[in-house]
């Protein structure tokens, strides 16, 4: 009698399981609440005619349940939309060929998810695991699809029948279907789940799955040391990121066929991308092995991992002496100060000229007349005055000799004082002669400095400089890199860090590749004032895989775990040379002549002036000469003043 009422209730249950009632939406709604995140309902179930579909549509209302019935998939929808249930009647006519259309669509991609309903107990012999791989055959279900499965006819400890639910999924397009068990629903307890891991955990392990991956190198050598730690600053990017790949592939328990390319790849004339990009969008790989620029252009064609390099390139130079990039002879005082000192020599000038004269003119009488002509021919004119002070502020002597007191205490102030300014000027200049500069901070610094510039040979670097827009970054490369067309200033690390030790040289290289050779090549005292510019304005470059690949959430999760665990770390420091640290200079900076261009130039414009005043009154003296040749006038300037007057005062005596 028992065994005969369970098989009655089973009869019942099953003649209603799937019909379109309370329980059909309370099953929707406990799945959605322990399974499934707040999602909308798109449920494709048999033919109803309307009456049906207005009650089923009041009941899932009632349950809160945002959804739409369907009888056919829509191909045209959203393929991110994170909120999508698609509700399937697996036992409906039209179920396999909905779900080949929704296949074809891409719709069993996350985020999309699929909840497909069945009765057990239809078809006898046939089980759900047949039923279901057979569905699913040729079907793109894998590890990042959401299908789940619920099939009735299971019975329980308390002799109730359940439902229960699974899901499936195949590790790789060549590898068979497998069943994960995702637990049991009843209508009085709801879902009993098993496991509530997200996928991208629960489907880590992808039984030695083989996925393909490409290496950017731009020497064939490297090839043979991608593990050796030798030549490290050949293609360091791809050996650092090599080791990241293989950690990942260990996590997921993958295998990795790699291939090898010589370009990150770049966008063609015809839309088209080349190089590892190119493999990426055409899904010939399914991660790439060398880490890429975050640009604009390629969002969308390839999706980013967050594993970043330390490889980032710039231009990299030593601090230049401040004399190579200023006028160092102004340098020793400040604006305000050479303002005043300005002003204190008007002064002096205008206080030495009144003197002057007040000076002549008492020395003109009779009691002092033999003294003064000792020293006094004539009277001080503005130019004789000008002279006097320009002799003291040089340091250079001076044939005027004060007589009276005022004279000979503005002379003493100003010689007082240009002592002093002589003597801090030339102590600022001495230090300021070995002094380097950091006023090179910018790209347009850089442009507007005395420093060469020169360029890895890499295809990236030609690619960005070529394809820079802004007018700084623009002109750097067509007035310093490529003037004219010229294509010398493109050279190998060795030579730029060369060039960067013995001569005005800004070099962009790689940042790792360059420091490695100036660890070995350079003195302690040379590593200091080492300057950095970047002129990219780039993020460090990130692993990259396919768009809207099956694996996409597990290798995130696992290159997270690469960062977290200190691979990352580990293998960054091993391969990338940081920073030399500078430990303070030990030896003299050389000062040639372009340290002292300024003062040369000054001495060349001085001497040019000197040439000019000496045309001039060669010729002043060859008019004035003719024009007393000619007897025309006996001027009035030869009369001796003093003579004169004592003329005058032996005459009236």
């Amino acid at each position: 009698m028992l065994l005969l009422a369970r098989v009655l209730c089973l009869l019942a249950v099953s003649a209603n399981v799937l019909a379109y009632d309370s329980s059909f939406v309370q099953l929707i709604d406990d799945a959605i609440a322990v399974l499934f995140p707040p999602v909308r309902v798109s449920a494709y179930l048999c033919r109803l005619d309307q009456d049906e579909t207005i009650r089923l549509s009041r009941l899932m209302s009632r349950s809160g349940l945002a959804h739409e019935i369907r009888a056919e998939v829509r191909t045209d929808r959203d393929l991110w939309d994170h909120r999508a249930l698609h509700v399937l009647d697996l036992d409906c006519d039209h179920a396999v060929p909905l779900l080949r259309a929704a296949n074809a669509s891409g719709m069993f991609s996350a985020p999309t998810r699929w909840l497909l309903l069945r009765d057990g107990t239809i078809g006898g012999n046939v089980t759900d695991e047949t039923v279901v791989e057979r569905t699913f055959r040729d079907m793109a279900v894998y590890p990042d699809s959401e299908v789940t499965v619920a099939s009735s006819g299971l019975e329980v400890e308390d002799g109730s029948i359940a439902w229960r639910i699974t899901s499936v999924y195949r590790p790789g397009p060549f590898r068979e279907l497998l069943t994960e068990n995702r637990g049991t629903w009843t209508a009085g307890r709801g879902v009993r789940a098993v496991d509530l891991r997200p996928t991208s955990r629960r489907r880590r392990d992808l039984g030695r799955t083989t996925l393909k991956s490409c290496l950017v190198m731009t020497d064939p050598d490297t090839i043979n040391h991608l593990t050796d730690y030798e030549n490290k600053h050949i293609d360091p990017i791809t050996k650092v990121n090599y080791p990241w790949v293989l950690h990942i592939a260990n996590r997921m328990n993958a295998t990795i066929e790699f291939r090898v390319t010589d370009s990150w790849g770049y966008r063609d004339r015809n839309g088209t991308w080349n190089g590892m990009t190119g493999m990426l969008q055409r899904r010939e790989i399914d991660i790439g092995g060398t880490g890429t620029f975050f640009i604009p252009q390629r969002i969308g064609v390839v999706d980013y991992v967050q594993l970043y390099s330390r490889s980032r390139a710039c231009f990299i130079f030593r601090q230049p002496l401040l004399s190579t990039v200023s006028n160092i002879f102004m340098l020793p005082f400040q604006r305000s100060v050479w303002t005043a000192i300005g002003v204190f020599l008007l002064l002096v000038l205008a206080l030495l000229f009144v003197s002057a004269k007040w000076e002549y003119r008492r020395g003109m009488s009779a009691h002092s007349a033999e003294y003064w002509q000792q020293f006094h021919q004539s009277e001080q004119t503005f130019s004789d005055n000008f002279m006097v002070v320009l002799g003291a502020i040089a340091q250079q002597g001076y044939s005027y000799e004060p007589y009276r007191v005022p004279s000979r205490i503005v002379t003493l102030m100003l010689l007082i004082a240009a002592l002093n300014l002589y003597a801090s000027y030339t102590a600022n200049i001495v230090a300021l002669l070995q002094s380097t500069t950091d006023s090179i901070k910018t790209p347009a610094d850089l442009l507007h400095s005395p420093l060469k510039l020169g360029a890895q040979d890499v295809v990236y670097s030609r690619h960005y400089f070529k394809n820079f827009q802004d007018p700084v970054r623009r002109a750097l490369v067509d007035e310093k890199i490529e003037p004219k067309g010229h294509n010398g200033s493109w050279m190998t690390v060795e030579e730029g860090v060369r060039r960067v030790r013995n001569e005005l040289f800004a070099f962009h290289a790689e940042r790792g590749a360059f420091y490695k050779i100036v660890q070995e090549t350079y003195l302690e005292e040379e590593k200091c004032g080492i300057m950095e510019i970047d002129v990219l304005n780039m993020l460090d470059p990130l692993l990259v895989m396919q768009t809207r690949s099956p694996y996409s959430e597990i290798v995130k999760n696992a290159a997270l775990t690469v960062s977290e665990t200190g691979l990352q770390t580990r293998e960054d420091s091993r391969l990338y040379t940081k920073k030399p640290e500078c430990h303070g200079r030990t030896s003299f900076v050389r000062i040639g002549l372009t340290e002292c261009y300024f003062a040369l130039v000054a001495v060349g414009y001085g001497a040019l002036l000197s040439l000019v005043v000496l045309a001039a009154e060669f010729l002043w003296c060859r008019v004035e000469g003719s024009m007393f040749g000619r007897g025309l006038t006996t001027p009035r300037s030869e009369i001796d003043p003093v003579d004169h007057e004592i003329e005058i005062e032996n005459g009236s005596a």
